[in-house]
């Protein structure tokens, strides 16, 4: 009997699912219940089931095809992205947003990809962009990964699932007001750091760097004193911080474009700050035990430390000063520096050379918006080219 009452009133059912064929095993699904009506809807769930393939004879479990997951689909297309070309800091952002985002289980971690559903995928985006001001960033490699689960054939359809949802709006944001100062903010900044901080303070000495030689954050952080040669006034960038996977920093010889190195001119006012540094950092490290050496880095410092000193510094400015500096990130130092140079009329392949792009066509595009002082230049040399005069009006 496939249906039985045990001693202790409950009942038993007991279904054929079938016989190996090499070992002659036979298979039976068990499952108890209360009551006898209830163990006859069970037997005949368990018989359909069988029917259908969900049940199988033990021995062939492993045959049976497993459900394809987005995050099996993450790992193949992760093992051809990570081959290519890019800057190990790219890779590593790229492996956090989906350790941290998208492979959670309320957005795509656990999506079966013989189970999508263009309403499901619109609700999981619709909550999750407003979250994150780099929503949509994210998203594009989650596209990625569909779009390779399309074309190796692991979803039945046509088209990528996520080329037809629609994008709500972002989180903005927060307080970023530029991107970059202008030539009257960047002096208020620059007289602000030096009433801010006391001389041959570590911080000083960073922010000045940053805003007169334009260089990226982690190639100021991985810069040792080895690399610094104050009679030629002039760095040599041979390395880099970068985040690893755990967003923990770590050294990187060569530069984020793929180049080994490149030298950048300093001016006096970087060769003061810098020497300010160097003393009150010898007489620091001999006091803990650890003297400096050639091989040291100039700034011994977290990214994430300098990130907040520099919000510091801003909300000190601001609650102080009349005329307010609007607030943009630390990478702005960076752009400032470039859309000074070149709304002053610099030569944009120099510039170029001096940021560390891969190529000038970079440069351009980034600094595609001139700043209103270029625009207004511009103007006045057409004028002048068609003789213009104010008696022309």
């Amino acid at each position: 009997m496939s249906i039985r009452k045990l001693k202790n009133g409950k009942y038993q059912v007991r279904v054929y699912v079938g016989t190996d064929e090499v070992t002659g095993h036979t298979t039976y699904k068990y499952r108890k219940t209360d009551s006898k009506t209830s163990a006859i809807m069970i037997e005949k769930q368990l018989n359909e089931a069988v029917e259908r393939g969900e049940i199988v004879i033990k021995e062939l479990e492993h045959l049976q095809p497993q459900p394809y997951t987005f995050e099996e689909a993450y790992k193949e297309w992760w093992e051809f992205y990570s081959s290519q070309d890019f800057a190990q800091s790219t890779k590593d952002k790229v492996a956090r947003h989906f350790k941290n985002h998208l492979l959670k289980p309320k957005l795509f971690g656990n999506l079966r990809l013989d189970r999508i559903i263009r309403i499901d995928i619109q609700n999981k985006v619709n909550k999750f962009i407003p979250q994150y001001t780099q929503s949509k960033e994210m998203l594009g490699y989650a596209k990625r990964v569909f779009k390779y689960a399309v074309d190796s054939e692991h979803i039945i359809c046509d088209s990528n699932p996520l080329e037809h949802i629609q994008m709500v709006r972002v989180k903005k944001v927060p307080r970023r007001e530029v991107r970059f100062y202008n030539e009257v903010q960047a002096k208020m900044f620059e007289h602000g750091i030096n009433e801010y901080y006391q001389r041959g303070n570590k911080f000083l000495a960073l922010f000045t760097v940053l805003l007169r030689t334009g260089m990226r954050g982690g190639e100021l952080c991985g810069l040792k004193w080895k690399n610094v040669d104050f009679g030629r006034c002039e760095l040599l960038l041979n390395g880099r911080m970068s985040l690893d996977g755990h967003g923990k920093d770590h050294y990187l010889k060569g530069l984020k474009n793929g180049d080994d190195f490149r030298y950048i001119d300093i001016d006096d006012v970087v060769i003061d700050k810098l020497k300010a540094w160097h003393y009150v950092q010898a007489q620091q490290s001999m006091l803990k035990g650890q003297p400096i050496n050639d091989d040291s880095f100039v700034f011994d410092v977290l990214r994430g430390r300098m990130y907040r000193q520099f919000a510091s510094f801003l909300e000190w400015y601001n609650c102080n000063h009349a005329q307010k500096l609007p607030y943009l990130n630390i990478h702005g130092l960076r752009h400032t520096h470039a859309s000074l140079l070149i709304s002053s009329g610099m030569d944009l392949k120099k510039v170029s050379d001096r940021l560390g792009h891969k190529d000038i066509a970079v440069t351009a595009n980034i600094y595609a918006e001139l700043t209103p002082k270029a625009r207004r230049e511009v103007a006045d040399v057409f004028s002048n080219i068609m003789g213009d005069t104010k008696e022309n009006h």
